[in-house]
């Protein structure tokens, strides 16, 4: 992996004046600055922003050490980073493009996902076991619970009424409420499990089994585990396409992403995208699918029909794009 930027960082007055002018034209909405996608680079601790609909890498946003989760509030108005090794989160203001807060959680944070109905962002931290609710406003703690053996993926249910996050060394999954995080279940799944995604009606969730090389489906409703998928070498995220009633998965050690057609239960023949393939998106808007491969230092743009690749676009150093990292 090369530690060069592939463009220039926003640092000149005349880039910088540039974008003043530009974005004193947008009205100060999410639709504004709709289709973005804001990709962790940890090689060289910034956020590549990238226009989703030109397919061209605007700048990057410098950010703490070793940026990996990222997701966005509710509002499209801040874009929250997990910075392992700088123990918290980078707060990016969206219509700056600047990091206008550093939050210090106190351990090595990694998965994040935002909650739909309430101004929160959910964190596991890695070590302490640790599931944090911050305040997407107030950019406070405001609530924490104890969770399985080194927590890694969260996602929260389209409604906000619950979460799930996977204990990669518990080999387990949790199910807790919404917003007092009570543990409602802790569910067996496969080895490792790490990045999770819920269905877009909220009545199923995916998790990606590491070392298992599948995938767990679990029914919300009953709380139980109803199949495992054999996927590619080392899943590692998920995203769901409610249009084609599909799941997208990265393989990380086989450089393809997975096509699960859940009412066959079974995968399709992989596709290869790159060198270690890891965040990956679905945009129903541009339907098209995201992949970010960390070895390569790109994100890969597929066509949702014919699942040809469209475009490699350059990010920074080891793009990990762990969330829900696209601005709607």
């Amino acid at each position: 992996m090369s530690t060069a930027l592939p463009w220039p960082m926003a640092s000149t007055f005349s880039w910088s004046f540039a974008w003043a002018i530009a974005l004193s034209s947008l009205c100060a909405c999410p639709s504004a600055y709709a289709q973005l996608a804001f990709i962790t680079n940890q090689g060289t601790d910034t956020v590549s922003v990238v226009d989703l609909r030109t397919l061209h890498p605007e700048f990057e946003i410098p950010v703490g050490k070793d940026p990996a989760g990222v997701a966005i509030d509710r509002a499209g108005a801040r874009v929250f980073v997990t910075t392992p090794g700088a123990h918290g989160l980078s707060v990016i203001d969206v219509a700056s493009r600047r990091v206008a807060r550093q939050i210090d959680l106190g351990g090595e944070v990694l998965g994040i996902a935002r909650d739909p109905a309430r101004d929160r962002v959910y964190v596991t931290e890695w070590y302490g076991q640790r599931l944090l609710a911050v305040d997407t406003r107030s950019l406070k703690v405001v609530a924490e619970v104890a969770t399985g053996e080194v927590p890694a993926g969260v996602a929260v249910s389209p409604d906000g009424s619950w979460l799930m996050l996977a204990h990669r060394d518990a080999n387990t999954v949790g199910i807790h409420a919404l917003p007092d995080l009570e543990s409602l279940a802790t569910l067996p799944v496969g080895k490792a499990p790490f990045g999770v995604s819920v269905s877009a009606d909220g009545t199923q969730a995916f998790v990606a089994n590491v070392q298992s090389n599948s995938i767990s489906l679990i029914d919300i409703t009953t709380r139980t585990v109803t199949a495992e998928i054999e996927v590619g070498e080392a899943p590692y995220a998920i995203a769901h396409d409610a249009r084609r009633k599909r799941l997208l998965v990265t393989n990380q050690q086989a450089g393809t992403v997975s096509l699960v057609d859940l009412a066959r239960l079974k995968a399709a023949p992989a596709v290869p995208v790159g060198e270690y393939p890891e965040g990956i998106n679905y945009s129903p808007t541009l339907d098209r699918y995201f992949v970010a491969t960390w070895f390569d230092n790109e994100l890969v743009v597929l066509g949702a029909e014919k699942l040809d690749i469209l475009a490699r676009i350059a990010t920074g150093d080891g793009p990990r794009a762990f969330g829900d990292f696209i601005l709607y």
